[in-house]
């Protein structure tokens, strides 16, 4: 139904059309249709120049905020990130170091103890890996010292 109206609509539009352009001839004078029509193609002209000078002012503003003052303002927001987290952290860091959390308990660290086992004969620093994996996988092999690789 919708479709049959416009198609009706653009038909008397045309005839109307064509009746006025013949009644411009009889007269030679411009008719009030014809008249409408230029002064609203000149008026639409008007607004597509409105219309592309605003897009392209656009365009250019869009371009220096996005290319120039974004870039400067994101590079004096990190500088102050990167000075106050600075001062955070040497404010936290100066704090920590009297802290009990980095403090053991027993007052000797794990090193220190390790050290002390192998000076007690539990190992030395410079015995080779092979010295003890022979010592303690002697006999479970397929080979011996005393066989050889037939």
């Amino acid at each position: 139904m919708i479709i049959i109206s416009i198609f009706t609509i653009s038909g008397l539009s045309i005839v109307t059309l064509i009746v006025a352009k013949r009644l411009e001839e009889k007269r030679r004078k411009p008719f009030f249709i014809s008249e409408a029509i230029s002064k609203g193609d000149i008026r639409i002209r008007k607004i597509y120049h409105k219309a592309v000078h605003f897009y392209s002012e656009g365009k250019e503003k869009f371009l220096f905020f996005t290319k120039k003052r974004v870039p400067i303002h994101l590079k004096n927001t990190l500088n102050k990130l990167v000075s106050f987290l600075k001062e955070k952290r040497e404010q936290y860091a100066h704090n920590m170091r009297d802290s009990r959390l980095l403090k053991k308990s027993d007052g000797i660290s794990e090193f220190i103890k390790n050290m002390s086992d192998i000076e007690k004969g539990n190992g030395e620093i410079n015995h080779t890996y092979e010295d003890t994996r022979q010592n303690d996988f002697v006999g479970l092999g397929s080979q011996d010292e005393k066989k050889e690789v037939r």
